[in-house]
Parts: C-alpha cells; structure tokens; sequence
C-alpha cells in the first residue's frame, strides 16, 4: 500500500522511517509546508516533499493518507484525504472534538473509504490476553479498576522546543487517550461519567500541569481511577501501558504492560488464599506501531473497516474531552 504522509515533525519522520522498513507498505510523498522538512524527504527517503495533500495525491497513485499533524490540523487534512477518495490513517488524538469526529464520521460515510485511528496498545496480545480473561470470569463480576501511569517525557522528546511541553492538559489529549482506549476494550464496558484534577508536579518539564486523576464509572457503576504522570523520574516509573489491577468478585488480575519493549510482560491472577500466579510473561510485540500498519493494511484489503473506526475512537475521546471539561468546570461530567 503506498502512503503519503502528512506532518513531518518528529512523529512524522518516525512513521516514515518505520513504513520504509515494511515490505507491506511504501512511503511515496509527503505534504508539509517546511523546508526543511521537504530537504530531510528528499535526502533521508528520496521521495518528494509537496505542500498541499492535493497536489500529492495528483503527482503520486498513493492508496492511503497518514496524518501526523499537530491534532489542531487533523480534520482539515482527513476532509481533504476523504474528498481525494484516499483511506486515512491518523494519528492520536484522531480530533479536538467530539462534533470534529461526527463531522468526519458524516464525510467518511459518503466518500467509501475508511478511516482509522492509530491506537496501537490495544493490539498488544496481553492486551487481547485480558479482554479474553475478562470475558471468561476468570475474576468474576468486574468490580473496579486501577491504572497507575508514570514516565519521564524528556527522555523521549529532548527538544524543549516541542509543541507538546506547552499544550494545555497535554496528558490527558495525548497520553490518557492510550489508557481509555485500552479500558472500554479489555473491560468491553463503556464508561458513562468522569471527573478529572490536574496537578503540578516538582520535575515538571511542561508549561502545564502534567499530572492527572480521573475517576470514572463505567457501566453498571463500576469504579476507575487513572493516575498519571509523565514527569515521574526514578525504579516507580511504569511501561507506557501502565500498571493495571483488575478487582473483580472473586479474584484480581495484574497487569504490568509492555514492560521495556523488550518482549516480557507480566499477567497475574491472585485469587484469595492462592496467592499470585503468573498468566503471561512474553509480548510478541515490541513496535506498537506495526500492527495498527498491520490490520490497516489488511482490512482495506479485505474490504472491511479497520478498527478502531471513527465512530469506535469517538467514544474513547469522549472519555478525554470529558474529563477536561471536568478539569475546567470541577465536577462530574456525564458522557
């Protein structure tokens, strides 16, 4: 599948380096305004560098559009992928706001291709290991759930400079995005309420507060809490998936993430009077990332819509934009 990729910032050249690596997929242009972006195109990947999606999409045969833009710029670049009748791939947060994806949600319908956003946790196999579990009864009846999230960004993005560090609530757009998604899929419950406080924190590196609780409920008033930090330093640092406890009538069920990106993993189920017992310890998957380009691939393919669709990443988002409103307004917000 041939791909035009739009947004050459520090993500964008990552997923170029990745697609060019992947015998399923082809890197043929990419649209940004920058030059030096259009020169790193050029020199890196030996591909064109355009400045409108138009234009590339009538210089290339690209099939599909990624878009790994800055969020804000999100919905004019899939309108404009959908109305050149070209699948979309994009990036979290797929929009701003819920009426940003009923508005993209109506143009998909109408353009017959399809749209996915790129929420890669939720193909970990331990991911699909719990949901499994979950739905057996190995804990019972679902009781609560607890998700404890710490990292340190800079280690990642070195470039003060980068639009995240002065984002407002920027853990909770582009961080707990992760967390909701992989919720309402293992657990298969939606969350109906949220109420969400920020925090400063004494190693913050962001221009705002960078650490977040929420509380939420999901269906049948079962109780979250999501804790999360991404100035955290030092042996209490979780994986990007977080730590996870799974409460349940008649057991609990742990779960430590994609531990390091380096295959291992730990599911555990401590059934009173037993003690814990190790599930899983290996992941397969090490680059979140290739499976999203995996079922995307293959679902166009097959005809079918890859998932999570628009209307599927909706609900999740609506958990996120939630619970800023919660943040800014201080109190419960019903979903």
């Amino acid at each position: 599948m041939d791909f035009v990729v739009v947004g050459i910032g520090f993500w964008g050249r990552e997923w170029c380096k990745l697609l060019k690596k992947q015998s399923i997929a082809w890197v043929v242009a990419t649209v940004d305004l920058s030059e030096a972006a259009a020169k790193w195109s050029q020199e890196t990947l030996g591909i064109p560098c355009f400045s409108s999606l138009e234009e590339a999409a009538a210089k290339t045969r690209a099939d599909a559009v990624l878009v790994v833009t800055n969020p804000g710029q999100h919905k004019p670049v899939i309108l404009e992928a959908l109305r050149l009748k070209k699948h979309v791939l994009v990036e979290k947060p797929m929009v701003t706001s819920v009426l940003e994806a009923d508005e993209i949600a109506a143009a998909a319908e109408h353009s017959g291709v399809n749209v996915m956003a790129a929420q890669g946790y939720r193909f970990l196999h331990a991911a699909a290991f719990i949901r499994e579990r979950l739905a057996a009864g190995d804990i019972g009846e679902l009781q609560g759930v607890k998700i404890r999230f710490r990292r340190y960004v800079p280690d990642v993005l070195s470039n003060p400079e980068h639009s995240l560090y002065a984002l407002p609530h920027s853990i909770l757009l582009d961080m707990s995005v992760h967390h909701f998604d992989l919720l309402r899929y293992v657990t298969q419950k939606e969350p109906v309420s949220v109420l969400a406080m920020e925090h400063d924190t004494p190693d913050n590196a962001f221009k705002h507060p960078s650490n977040a609780i929420c509380l939420l409920r999901l269906e049948r008033n079962t109780p979250v809490v999501w804790d999360g930090d991404w100035c955290a330093r030092g042996p209490a640092t979780t994986s990007w998936e977080g730590e996870w406890q799974f409460i349940g009538t008649k057991a609990r069920l742990f779960w430590d993430g994609n531990i390091e990106g380096d295959h291992r993993t730990s599911v555990r189920l401590e059934i009173p009077g037993q003690g814990q017992r190790e599930l899983r310890a290996h992941e397969p998957i090490s680059e979140r990332r290739i499976p999203v380009l995996e079922h995307f691939v293959e679902s166009i393919k097959n005809g079918v819509q890859p998932e999570p669709s628009i209307l599927d990443n909706r609900k999740t988002l609506a958990v996120v934009f939630g619970s800023i409103e919660s943040v800014q307004q201080k109190r419960e917000i019903w979903l």
